[in-house]
C-alpha cells in the first residue's frame, strides 16, 4: 500500500507538471528565419501556409520544393514530413505529449530548460538625408489613411516598390509614380559589411580546389563561406553536390548550426567566365554574398562577387569582399619609360592625360 505522504507528493508533481504542460500548450510557436522571430497566431496554420505568408519578404521560400522545416522545442527536435497537411500546433502537441520532453522538464534546471520556446524554422534545402515634408504634403502608408487627410499632396507607397504621389482638387483625385521627391534621401543600391574580410588563405585554398576540379574533370563545383561566431572565424564547407561540365546541385541535408553565418555561396565555372547564368540568379534568392571564378585554363582565371538581396544583385569589387590587394602599387617613375610610337588617336587623349599628366603631354 502507497504511503499516503508519497501518495499525496506523487499527487502534487503531477499537478505541477499538468499545469506546466498547459502553460506551454497555451504559449504560441515563433517562426524564426533570417533576423526575424514572429508569433504564430493562426493555431490552425500548416507549415505550406506560414511559407505562402513569407515567401513575399523572403523570395528563397517561393519553392515549396526546396524548404524543409524543423521544430525545435526545448532539447527536442523534429523534422517535418508533410508541409502540406502537418499543422503547426499539432506538431507542437505531439512534441508536449512525449515521454522524453517531459523527461527533460522533469530535469530542467534553469528557467530557460523549465519554459522552453517551440521555434519552427525553415531552411532551403537545395541550390540550384532629406528635407521635411512642406506643411501641405503628408505621407501615409495606406489609402485609406490618404483618405482622411486634408492635406492637397499625398505621398504613399505601393506594394510594387515604387512611391505614388496622390493630389486632390475640386476636380477630383489623381494619383501618379512620384519622381524627384525632395523630402526623401537619395538612395543607391550598396552592400555594407557587418563581418571582417574573407583572409587570402581561405580564397586561395578554395581557388585551388576549383582549379583542381577543373584541371582534372573541367566540372564547376560550390562551396560555402561561413563565419563561426563563436571562434570569430571563418571556415570552407563543401556541401554534398551532384557536378557536371555546366551545372551543379547541391542539397543540405540539415541547417547549420546557429553558430555558423552562411556568408557566401562560391562556386566556379571551370574554363568558362565568370559570369552569373540564368541559372545562378533564379536560385540565388537568399541575402547573403555570391562570388562565382572561371577561366580557370588561364594564369589568371577571373571571379566576379555579388551581393544578393531577395533577389536584386549588388555588384562588388571582390576586395571589398577578400582580404588581399589584387592589383598592387607599383613605382610612379615607371610611368616615365612609356611613350607612344605612333600618332595617338584624339578619342583616346583624355585616358592619357589622367595617365601621365597634363604636363607631359
Amino acid at each position: 500500500m502507497l504511503d499516503p505522504f508519497e501518495a499525496a507528493l506523487k499527487n502534487a508533481e503531477q499537478q505541477s507538471e499538468k499545469r506546466m504542460l498547459e502553460a506551454l500548450a497555451a504559449k504560441p510557436a515563433i517562426f524564426s528565419y533570417a533576423k526575424v522571430k514572429e508569433e504564430i497566431e493562426d493555431r490552425d496554420a500548416t507549415f505550406e501556409d506560414l511559407r505562402q505568408k513569407y515567401e513575399a519578404d523572403f523570395p528563397e521560400l517561393s519553392d515549396s520544393k526546396t524548404i524543409s522545416w524543423t521544430v525545435n522545442y526545448g532539447k527536442t527536435t523534429k523534422s517535418v514530413s508533410n508541409p502540406g497537411s502537418d499543422k503547426v500546433y499539432e506538431i507542437k502537441a505531439e512534441i508536449e505529449n512525449s515521454k522524453a520532453f517531459k523527461d527533460a522538464l522533469k530535469k530542467a534546471k534553469t528557467d530557460a530548460d523549465k519554459n522552453p520556446e517551440c521555434t519552427v524554422k525553415a531552411f532551403k534545402k537545395a541550390q540550384s538625408k532629406g528635407e521635411a515634408l512642406s506643411g501641405f504634403k503628408e505621407f501615409c502608408l495606406t489609402k485609406a489613411d490618404a483618405l482622411k487627410t486634408e492635406k492637397p499632396i499625398v505621398l504613399l507607397p505601393s506594394k510594387d516598390g515604387r512611391v505614388y504621389e496622390q493630389r486632390t482638387n475640386e476636380i477630383g483625385r489623381f494619383t501618379a509614380p512620384a519622381e524627384n521627391i525632395r523630402e526623401l534621401e537619395s538612395i543607391t543600391p550598396s552592400f555594407e559589411s557587418a563581418l571582417p574580410k574573407i583572409p587570402a588563405h581561405i580564397f586561395s585554398k578554395i581557388m585551388g580546389f576549383f582549379k583542381s576540379i577543373s584541371d582534372e574533370l573541367h566540372y564547376e563545383v560550390l562551396v560555402h563561406i561561413l563565419y563561426d561566431t563563436e571562434e570569430k572565424e571563418y571556415i570552407i564547407k563543401v556541401p554534398k553536390q551532384r557536378i557536371s561540365h555546366v551545372a551543379v546541385n547541391s542539397e543540405a541535408e540539415e541547417p547549420y548550426p546557429e553558430r555558423y553565418i552562411h556568408v557566401v555561396d562560391f562556386h566556379s565555372h571551370n574554363t568558362m567566365p565568370a559570369v552569373f547564368s540564368e541559372t545562378d540568379n533564379d536560385d540565388e534568392k537568399e541575402t547573403r554574398l555570391y562570388a562565382v571564378a572561371g577561366r580557370f585554363d588561364r594564369t589568371f582565371p577571373e571571379i566576379t562577387v555579388r551581393a544578393g538581396c531577395a533577389g536584386k544583385f549588388i555588384y562588388l569589387p571582390p576586395e571589398e569582399v577578400f582580404e588581399g590587394n589584387f592589383f598592387g602599387d607599383f613605382p610612379k617613375e615607371w610611368k616615365e619609360n612609356i611613350r607612344f610610337a605612333e600618332e595617338t588617336p584624339r578619342r583616346i587623349i583624355p585616358h592619357i592625360r589622367r595617365f601621365f599628366g597634363e604636363e607631359r603631354i
